[in-house]
C-alpha cells in the first residue's frame, strides 16, 4: 500500500487537498508494482515549518512517499524520480507553491527531489 504524506505551512481548502491525493494516485502508477487504488493520503497544511534562512515564513511543503522496498530494486530509479516530479507539480498546481520551496523523497531511500530533480548526490555521498 503506497503511503503519501504532504506536510505545508499554508491552508490547502479541502477541494484542493483531494485533487492532489487524486493526482498522487495517478503518479504511484508510474511504478509497475504499485496501484493508485490503494494509495493511503494525508495533508497536513497549516504546519509550523522552516525552510532556509531568506524567507522562514514563505510557503513550504515536504513530500514523502512510502512504497514497497523491492521496488527500488526491481524498477529504474528514473521510474521514481518522475513520480516525485509528479507529486511536486500537484503540490505547486493546488496549493501555488513554487518549486524551489517543496522537497519531495521517499522513506528509507537515499532519492530525494528537489525542482523536480534528484539531488541527493550533490547533498552527500551515501
Amino acid at each position: 500500500m503506497p503511503r503519501i504524506s504532504v506536510k505545508t505551512n499554508i491552508f490547502i481548502n479541502r477541494e484542493k487537498k483531494y485533487r492532489m491525493i487524486v493526482d498522487f494516485k495517478e503518479a504511484i502508477e508510474l511504478i509497475p508494482c504499485e496501484k493508485g487504488s490503494f494509495v493511503m493520503a494525508d495533508i497536513d497544511d497549516e504546519a509550523f515549518m522552516l525552510f532556509g534562512d531568506e524567507d522562514a515564513s514563505a510557503p513550504c511543503a515536504s513530500i514523502e512517499v512510502a512504497v514497497i522496498q523491492d521496488a527500488f530494486d526491481k524498477y529504474d530509479k528514473e521510474i521514481f524520480v518522475q513520480v516525485l516530479a509528479k507529486m511536486t507539480e500537484a503540490v505547486m498546481k493546488y496549493a501555488q507553491i513554487p518549486e524551489d520551496r517543496i522537497f519531495a523523497y521517499y522513506r528509507n531511500s537515499p532519492l530525494w527531489t528537489y525542482r523536480r530533480q534528484d539531488i541527493i548526490g550533490t547533498l552527500v555521498h551515501v
